[in-house]
């Protein structure tokens, strides 16, 4: 018997774990998440926002956009056994653009001398031409024209070429895409290859340290926020913890991530996440979203009570029922604990039915 009670021992810590996902999990589910940062007035507030966007362009190249207004959503699309399909859906409102190439200086110089040409430039004092449309300056090692609609030129500095042409022109931008989630592990899939794991929820918000959102960029410390959060979906009630990552160098940026998570559900209520797996399901480089609105609107809400602003992309829609588990209807056992448990009645069928016979 002692043999058998050893067996049953290993057999329940063999057992398969339940599913590593909320209670509030399951196909249809939503959240959007929203970061408001206008310019600021004054001199070069027409780059169109604080919120930055950066995708590739062809090679060497880059667009960013500049946006007052972003909105981040992401929906599960369908669940099949232990893989979810997540859609994504990252829209910015009257956003400017900037486009950037970089170029070897033998061909950016070649390029440079047409303009010096076409503008009669020989060398030493920049030239400077002034009209009604727009005005151009041609140097020894750069060209730029300006309007009030674009400024563009090309900037010859340290052995390389930067071709750039910014628009003022408000406009709105829309990327979207899919990737397969992991229910076990959180990883996350773009096109079958493994990007990183999933930050939007955890079913453990305390326990999140040693999450790696992306490869090299690692959940470092977790600390419990002992105040109310403010989002634009409304305000969550402490616990709510806040996970810090290492900081990271990637595509030009240098940060850290930062994801505040409500205590009850699991849910990110927001996040500022410069790197993210999720990017790359988008098309994107990186993206440094700081809502800076909401905290200026809130400010004597603020002062006054024990209450934290939200920062980056705050939540502002969502269907999750935040239900406590504890007041939801008591429910019966769920599948794994059920299949493990006639695993296990079998196996030990088994061992006394072997034991009889002997």
């Amino acid at each position: 018997m002692k043999r058998l009670a050893a067996v049953l021992a290993l057999l329940l810590l063999l057992a398969p774990l339940t599913s590593a996902t909320p209670y509030w999990f399951k196909e249809g589910i939503y959240a959007k998440y929203v970061s408001r940062s206008p310019a600021n007035s004054g001199p070069g507030a027409n780059i169109g926002g604080g919120n930055v966007i950066q995708i590739p362009w062809e090679q060497n190249g880059s667009i960013s956009y500049y946006c007052p207004y972003v909105e981040l959503t992401w929906r599960v699309l369908k669940v099949t056994g232990d893989k979810a399909q997540v859609g994504v859906l990252l829209q910015g409102i009257n956003c400017t653009r900037k486009v950037v190439k970089v170029m070897d200086e033998e061909t950016a110089r070649e390029l440079l001398r047409q303009y010096q040409e076409k503008y009669s430039f020989s060398g030493g004092e920049c030239v400077r031409i002034t009209s009604e449309t727009g005005n151009v300056t041609v140097c020894e090692d750069s060209y730029t024209e300006q309007t009030e609609h674009y400024r563009a030129g090309l900037v010859v500095v340290e052995g390389r070429g930067n071709l750039f042409n910014d628009s003022y022109i408000p406009e709105n931008f829309t990327r979207s895409g899919t990737f397969e989630l992991d229910l076990k592990t959180g990883d996350i899939y773009v096109n079958g290859i493994y990007e990183g794991m999933n930050f939007f929820w955890t079913e453990s918000p305390a326990n999140v340290t040693g999450l790696e959102i992306l490869p090299g960029l690692k959940v470092e410390t977790v600390k419990m926020i002992n105040s109310t959060a403010m989002t634009y979906y409304g305000d969550f009630n402490a616990p709510v913890y806040m996970a810090y990552t290492n900081m990271m160098n990637l595509n030009g940026t240098v940060g850290k991530d930062v994801i505040l998570y409500d205590g009850s559900s699991g849910l990110a209520i927001a996040f500022f996440t410069p790197f993210s797996p999720v990017w790359k399901a988008l098309g994107i480089s990186n993206a440094v979203l700081q809502d800076t609105e909401f905290a200026r609107e809130h400010e004597e809400d603020i002062k006054k009570g024990n209450k934290m602003p939200p920062f980056g992309l705050a939540l502002a829609e969502t269907n999750i029922d935040f239900t406590q588990p504890a007041e939801l209807p008591e429910e019966g056992p769920s599948k794994t604990a059920i299949m493990a448990v006639a695993g296990i009645v079998v196996v030990l069928g088994v061992l006394v039915l072997w034991r009889w016979r002997r």
